[in-house]
């Protein structure tokens, strides 16, 4: 077994994680989504794993946080105070997102870094004449 097979075949119990059926549908969603990113680049490894598992987690709460900030707003109003407050979702979603930058950049996952961690295609090499003049005396 290689190590895409084997990483690829412990997705996390996200059920026993997020009690609600939404986060973990979205969890596993979101593994899926990197492990097919991860194999694609030829990038997935066994110490990757737990990366991978934060990367998701991040991704959920940053979902379920824009969820509410999209409903209730980023400020959220009060009977009580005449000025608006922050919503907190709106403060975790940040958050969220500033983790989830990070971590893609560890994988590889993000345009910048993805150069960098691909494996690079290389095609064959073209002769040219020139090729044969700068060839060294003796081959």
């Amino acid at each position: 077994m290689d190590d895409s097979e084997s990483l690829a075949q412990q997705e996390p119990d996200w059920a026993s994680s997020y009690p609600d059926a939404t986060d973990s549908e979205e969890a596993s969603r979101q593994w899926q989504a990197v492990m097919s990113d991860l194999s694609a680049a030829g990038t997935i490894a066994d110490a990757n794993g737990h990366t991978v598992v934060r990367l998701v987690e991040f991704r959920v709460q940053y979902r379920k946080a824009a969820r509410h900030v999209a409903e209730h707003g980023a400020l959220l109003s009060s009977k009580r105070a005449k000025i608006g407050q922050w919503n907190p979702n709106w403060s975790a979603m940040q958050q969220a997102d500033a983790r989830i930058v990070v971590l893609e950049a560890k994988l590889g996952l993000d345009p910048v870094s993805r150069g960098k961690t691909t494996k690079v295609a290389r095609g064959k090499k073209k002769s040219r004449a020139a090729d044969a003049y700068l060839k060294p005396k003796g081959d």
